[in-house]
């Protein structure tokens, strides 16, 4: 990330964030589930696309099991590094997605404290996206209908239990 993409004169944020983004393209680049981009506007905005099975609500009402790219938008603000909200730097961009911890465009992947790694939340993100990380506790939800039906399905998670970061096997092929 070049020095002109972040908004922020402070040196300290600036290095923070040229750090997330060599870790979060080194995730990017090791894994075959996660695609990250990297939006051309200040301040440092990245666009997590994965690839990987998790639930939606139709428009009658049925969940589905999606097999598609699921987006979700990590923004960074100035104050990052002093205070932290999950809802001030996610959002999720794909609609309909059915899960106790997301809402319209609200994720929730617990709390954040100033200063977490993306590579942290993207791990988290996908976790939530793919009932890896699922607590059917209707006071700590977003979405209690999500919640109740999580409670009564537990024994279809995970959707996709896939690890993120994916060893790639260099494979040699030998004719016999």
């Amino acid at each position: 990330m070049s020095a002109h993409l972040i908004s922020s004169g402070d040196p300290v944020y600036q290095g923070f964030m040229e750090s997330q983004l060599a870790e979060g393209m080194a995730l990017s680049e090791a894994s075959d589930i996660l695609d990250l981009h990297v939006c051309p506007m200040p301040p440092p905005n990245f666009v997590a696309e994965f690839h990987c099975k998790g639930l939606t609500r139709d428009d009658a009402g049925e969940i589905r099991e999606a097999n598609e790219s699921f987006m979700v938008g990590v923004w960074f603000p100035d104050d990052y590094l002093r205070r932290a909200s999950t809802f001030d730097v996610l959002r999720m961009l794909t609609p309909r997605v059915w899960h106790p911890n997301v809402r319209d465009h609200l994720i929730c992947i617990g709390a954040l404290t100033g200063g977490t790694p993306l590579v942290d939340i993207l791990h988290r993100t996908y976790e939530v996206l793919t009932y890896q990380l699922c607590n059917p506790v209707e006071n700590n939800s977003l979405n209690k209908a999500a919640c109740a039906w999580a409670r009564r399905n537990q024994h279809m998670f995970p959707v996709d239990g896939r690890p993120l970061k994916r060893r790639r096997l260099a494979l040699e092929v030998h004719p016999s």
